[in-house]
């Protein structure tokens, strides 16, 4: 590419506007990253014990990429502990008593408060790796059961060698009850704890529902008393500021802070403060860097402080400036690993925003703040944190879809994430009727649902749905189908050299080359997905039931209802709603390997069944004319075709009823369907096999609830029918699960689209892409990710990284700077089809 030529695409990256020097500033010093003087990197922290550890592996289960370094982190991180003073009686505790007291030691006691230069919120330091407070027998016990001969480590590592997917029970993930937090304070917290402590019989204290109510009640004075620190740094900062401005600002948060956290905010800055250390604290006290902890509807609840404020004579301005004060503490989250990689800023962690919707009666609850907050965004991409979730419906304001298209134009993938509120509604309305939950979900108040994390549709304050600790991959059944339940290829195990033998896994359901009819394949395949569910959730059970025994999160557990209720930690499945969810890989590419298997075996008999089992053992090589028909003749979804949406239905109805019979063990907790695909679906295909759709081993899968790539070639309305139609579609009557609209996944789907520049590059263009959005309300999935890409420019960005530091795009759910993720999954984003017309 010329100069001349680089030139022009960089003049189409976003830049930040508009910024006063203040966030100018504390921009510009986060991004020097390694360089920084501080920064809110893990420090670890420990008991002092000879067995003492602190990395938490579990949470990690479903990151492939972290397998090989677990036992590296945790040794990393024993070594750099710093010992805690404990108190006398620490050891006669309960562990949620001991876990309640270290984190709330470490985070008032030990770690650093500092307030750069200009800030406006207090709360720099949370990103800890704390002991897990284990006595030796429970210490060893825990080793065992993780790492001994039959540990869960080992069976997570085999699930996923061998293309199954993955599986763990992991933090985060889930909207806590802010709201509640700001309208009574942590003293209202406190209080309804204690009252319920004190209304247990003695012998009731004694039990485990004491103790965590007990430990609970330590974690409710933890933010007042952090607040309370951070207010003497600033009457200290204060007292030496030279400049009149900046002196009054300081003693300013020194009375915020005097207020909040233990008493409810008054004001709007009082509110964000509040709100950032309530939310900061949840990532102490899960040792967990920001992934999924949402902030749910924060346009709502934040909107009496706003309007409270702007009578009383705040400019809007200067609330616009404490929001970007507080966009910049959320992506200090990822200071935690800021020594790995690119920095540490790789991927989005996901601490979401949800932003308009549906209120009650189905009003539209776009407001002021809506806009303002839109504006912050708008001024300060590209920056990863917090992820914007604006929330369309049939009735969304033209003024917001105007806003939204012209910042989609210049996104780069950033900030959007479009949530459908129809489609995503029905799919909570299914979740209520099948998990026997209509008296926490309905009519009154399922509008009040908001995406955690990526896309993950809960409800607030109560719901702990696990939206990412199950991923599994729908392909592993069609495998297992054509081999009567065994591996197509051995596993060979890179780590030892060797090549496992291919042993019976799956049901025996028989030489798939007997089968008669597409009838017989189809029941072998349904046999075949019944038990790689059963088997995923056998496996997330093992890491469920060890976290339920020993990684209490009292903290966490004030801020979700149901967890004081019944004296029941949230890890424990104290949440009133207490589900998990099995995400579902490969959609499409298995949609579409059933459909070739039909086409060229039973329809048109373009060859035997043990002739494609050889091509795909193969790879494909030496079969290349069957493997063009694979790819070129059999029908695809995405296409708005009857015949291959028709069995993206069947497929759909048959995984998720099977996913609904299943249930944890040791919590209770009722598993759930959904899409979401992360990165598996690039790093999962080096391990599968090829498949009968054509793609090769080492090829990329399909993306959550998206077609193959290259496979929606009329275009991305006839792409978002077909997602439309595979969800459930519409029925007539309002006999849906909302009104007339089917949702079979109460989790959500994640799909993503690619567009050309062109195709908004005017007046004309930008209203047709309105109308596209208004026609996906109405026939497509539940959230929407667009990408506004030129191919030529990521290119270039390959090929000059230093170039495009801050080029954002949009994977699956999920943000991420271009130039820090992996070759592969670049060039993936290069392929994706631009729809240039309509």
């Amino acid at each position: 590419m010329s100069k001349t030529q680089k030139k022009s695409v960089e003049k189409r990256i976003k830049e930040p506007k508009g910024l006063s020097a203040r966030v100018q500033w504390l921009r510009d010093y986060y991004f020097k990253g390694n360089d920084r003087a501080w920064n809110n990197q893990f420090t670890a922290w420990s008991t002092g014990t000879a067995w003492d550890i602190q990395f938490n592996e579990m949470t990690y289960y479903i990151v492939p990429e972290a397998y090989l370094l677990i036992q590296a982190l945790g040794g990393s991180f024993r070594q750099a502990a710093r010992d805690i003073k404990l108190s006398n009686d620490f050891w006669s505790k309960s562990i949620p008593e001991r876990r309640a007291f270290f984190v709330k030691e470490v985070m008032v006691n030990h770690l650093p408060k500092e307030i750069l230069p200009g800030d406006l919120i207090c709360g720099g330091r949370f990103n800890l790796q704390t002991s897990m407070c284990l006595n030796e027998d429970e210490q060893k016990t825990y080793n065992k059961m993780i790492a001994g001969k039959d540990g869960v480590r080992g069976a997570v590592k085999w699930f996923h060698d061998h293309g199954y997917g993955n599986a763990g029970a992991t933090s985060g993930h889930l909207v806590p009850g802010h709201e509640r937090a700001l309208k009574i304070g942590w003293k209202g917290i406190y209080q309804d704890l204690e009252s319920k402590y004190q209304s247990l019989s003695e012998e009731q204290k004694d039990s485990y529902m004491g103790e965590q109510l007990r430990a609970m009640m330590t974690s409710a004075k933890m933010p007042g008393e952090l607040a309370a620190g951070y207010a003497g740094l600033c009457r200290e900062l204060a007292s030496s500021e030279k400049q009149d401005d900046r002196r009054e600002e300081l003693s300013n948060m020194a009375k915020n802070l005097d207020q909040v956290l233990w008493e409810p905010p008054e004001t709007f800055w009082e509110a964000v403060q509040a709100l950032w250390i309530t939310h900061m604290l949840i990532m102490s006290d899960e040792n967990y860097p920001g992934p999924g902890i949402s902030f749910g509807r924060i346009d709502q609840y934040l909107l009496p402080f706003w309007e409270y404020s702007l009578n009383n004579g705040m400019d809007r301005e200067f609330g616009k400036e404490i929001l970007k004060c507080f966009w910049m503490h959320c992506n200090t989250a990822y200071d935690a690993m800021i020594r790995n990689g690119h920095q540490g800023i790789n991927a989005g962690f996901g601490q979401l925003i949800t932003l308009s919707g549906i209120g009650k009666n189905g009003a539209d609850m776009t407001n002021d703040l809506t806009y303002a907050m839109l504006e912050v965004i708008d001024d300060m991409t590209p920056i990863l944190e917090p992820k914007p979730n604006v929330r369309l419906h049939r009735n969304s304001p033209e003024e917001l879809l105007d806003k939204l298209v012209d910042m989609i134009a210049s996104s780069q993938g950033a900030p959007f994430l479009l949530n459908f509120d129809e489609r995503s509604m029905a799919g909570m309305m299914r979740e209520a009727k099948f998990a026997g939950l209509s008296h926490l979900i309905n009519e009154d108040n399922v509008f009040e649902y908001a995406p955690v994390g990526c896309l993950e549709n809960t409800m607030v304050g109560n719901d702990r749905s696990g939206t990412v600790d199950n991923n599994l991959n729908l392909l592993k059944a069609v495998e297992l189908a054509l081999t009567g339940g065994r591996d197509l290829i051995p596993f060979n195990n890179l780590m030892t050299g060797k090549t496992e033998k291919i042993l019976q896994d799956g049901p025996e359901t028989g030489d798939a080359a007997n089968f008669a009819s597409w009838e017989e394949f189809w029941d072998a395949y349904r046999v075949q997905t019944e038990y790689i569910i059963k088997r995923c959730a056998d496996l997330y059970e093992r890491s469920e039931s060890i976290r339920a025994e020993y990684f209490p999160t009292p903290y966490l557990s004030c801020l979700v209802k149901g967890c004081a209720e019944k004296g029941i930690d949230i890890t424990k499945g104290g949440a009133e709603i207490s589900l998990t969810t099995l995400e579902a890989v490969t959609f499409a590419t298995t949609v579409d390997s059933l459909l070739a298997v039909k086409y060229l075996v039973f329809d048109e008999k373009k060859c035997t069944m043990a002739e494609l089992v050889k091509a795909l053992k193969a790879n494909w090589k030496g079969f290349d004319v069957l493997q063009a028909m694979a790819k070129n003749r059999a029908t695809k979804y995405g296409r708005d075709d009857d015949i291959a949406d028709k069995m993206a239905a069947e497929v759909m109805a048959l995984w998720c009823d099977e996913t609904w019979k299943h249930k944890t063990k040791s919590t209770g907790r009722q598993f759930r369907p959904g899409m979401l695909s992360w990165n598996y679906w690039v790093g999962d295909g080096y391990i599968m096999a090829a498949s009968a759709d054509g793609r090769e081993k080492g090829k990329f899968l399909s993306n959550a609830i998206c077609p193959t790539n290259g496979a929606d070639i009329n275009g991305p309305t006839a792409n978002a029918n077909s997602a439309g139609k595979a969800l459930g579609g519409r029925v007539e009557n309002g006999e849906g699960d909302w009104e007339d609209y089917v949702n079979m996944l109460p989790n959500g789907s994640s799909h993503t689209i690619t567009f050309n520049p062109s195709i908004i590059k005017d007046p004309e263009h930008r209203e047709k892409f309105k109308a596209f959005l208004k026609g996906y309300t109405e026939n497509g999935g539940t959230a929407l990710q667009i990408n506004i890409l030129d191919p030529e420019m990521l290119k270039d960005a390959q090929d000059n990284p230093g170039d495009y530091r801050h080029l954002l795009v949009r994977v699956t759910g999920y943000n991420a700077y271009f130039t820090t993720v992996g070759r592969e999954l670049q060039n993936e984003i290069i392929e994706r089809v631009s729809h240039e017309g309509f």
